[in-house]
């Protein structure tokens, strides 16, 4: 008996975007982490068992002329979410405009940690590595899987061959990863005395109508819903 058309599929799971930005690039953000980063000032804020986070400025991002390169990673994981989700017409049909919602450096140091959790207040998160250092391994018998120093995304409880309950990521400097903001991700401690530098960042973003300046997704800020602007809905329009 011949069996046709076997394929797999992944119809479930969070989209996680990842790409590796230039050294250009990741030298001109050292120099913003390394003017700002002695401030301290998002600690209270955060999530982390880490002491120096700072809030970089916007301001300094438009002065090196780096801004737009988040903007840019986040419309591009945008576009690719309506892709997979069979979206493609939708995604046509509206212009797209993203918003910083915040942004700070996180300069981890020997057994600094940061515990699951996951962001709120915008739609998309994303971390970006500066600095890697070296780390001393632990050396424990049996125990060949360190995860010391790296990101680990939990998105279910279940672990085996058919699923995969968690991704584990090795940074890198430049390795940037976006995720949705529902994520829960959590970093591990390392032995060594250098900084493990990194960047994280919260998007939101609204989807326009391009005929109309109607917004139709995207945060939901003044968002049209079915209920009360069915009309003006364009995946009903493209239906028709």
């Amino acid at each position: 008996m011949e069996i046709k058309n076997v394929h797999v599929v992944k119809p479930f799971g969070p989209l996680i975007l990842v790409a590796q930005l230039p050294e250009g690039f990741i030298k001109k953000l050292n120099e913003v982490v390394d003017v700002i980063k002695d401030k301290k000032d998002m600690g209270a804020r955060l999530a982390g068992v880490i002491e120096t986070e700072s809030e970089i400025p916007h301001s300094m991002l438009e002065e090196k002329k780096v801004m737009e390169i988040f903007h840019a990673l986040s419309r591009g994981y945008i576009e690719q979410a309506y892709l997979n989700s069979g979206q493609k017409d939708l995604w046509n049909a509206m212009d797209v405009k993203t918003q910083m919602q915040s942004i700070w450096s996180v300069s981890q140091y020997e057994n600094e940690y940061n515990p699951q959790h996951n962001h709120s207040h915008c739609q998309i998160s994303a971390v970006l590595y500066l600095k890697i250092p070296a780390m001393k391994p632990r050396n424990i018998p049996n125990k060949p899987k360190e995860k010391d120093g790296q990101i680990e995304f939990t998105f279910n409880s279940n672990h085996d061959i058919f699923t995969t309950g968690s991704f584990v990521a090795r940074p890198k400097p430049g390795m940037c990863l976006l995720f949705p903001n529902s994520l829960f991700h959590q970093v591990y401690p390392f032995q060594g005395s250098g900084e493990r530098r990194s960047i994280a960042f919260n998007m939101s973003y609204k989807g326009f109508k391009k005929d109309s300046g109607i917004q139709i997704a995207g945060d939901s800020v003044n968002l049209y819903n079915e209920t009360h602007h069915a009309d003006t809905i364009p995946w009903r329009r493209l239906e028709k």
